[in-house]
Parts: structure tokens; sequence; C-alpha cells
């Protein structure tokens, strides 16, 4: 039986790293939820979302929905407290 500490640090491992199962879940709930082709789930730390966003204005559109997409994401994942927005860089 695996000590409870590697037990929770594998599980923040998967919750904070992209090739976490946990990450890979939030992803595809976030397409879902989100139906939108033009913005991507970038990072998951301390319950709070990354979201980058393919121009500005469907950054804005993204703000205008925060709390409606937030609550959706927290049905399936209640660790997500907070989501974040940004333009993603080229």
């Amino acid at each position: 039986m695996q000590p409870i500490k590697g037990i929770v640090s594998d599980l923040i491992g998967k919750m904070s790293s992209q090739s976490g199962g946990y990450f890979q879940d939030i992803q595809a709930a976030w397409a879902k939820v989100s139906k939108d082709q033009g913005s991507k789930v970038t990072d998951f730390k301390e319950g709070t979302l990354t979201i980058s966003a393919d121009s500005s204005l469907r950054l804005v559109r993204l703000n205008l929905h925060r709390e409606q997409l937030l609550k959706e994401l927290q049905k399936q994942f209640p660790a997500v407290v907070k989501i974040n927005f940004k333009v993603e860089s080229k």
C-alpha cells in the first residue's frame, strides 16, 4: 500500500501537469462547455484554470460568460474555483 504522501503527490502532479489524466479531462470538458473552437485550456494550478483565446474579441465574449462557464465546469470538477482568460501569444 502506497503511503498517503505519495498518493497526494501523484494526484497533485496529475492535476497540475498537462500530461496528467485530470488535465486532459478538464480540457475535454472545456471543449464541451465552451463550444468554442478558438480557446483552449493551457494551465490548471491551485484551483485556477487558465484559458487561452485566439483573439481579443473571443476573450471579451468568454469574459461575458465567465460565471456560467465556471458553474458548468464545477459540476464535473469542483476543484476549479476560478477561470482566467488570456489572448494566446503567437
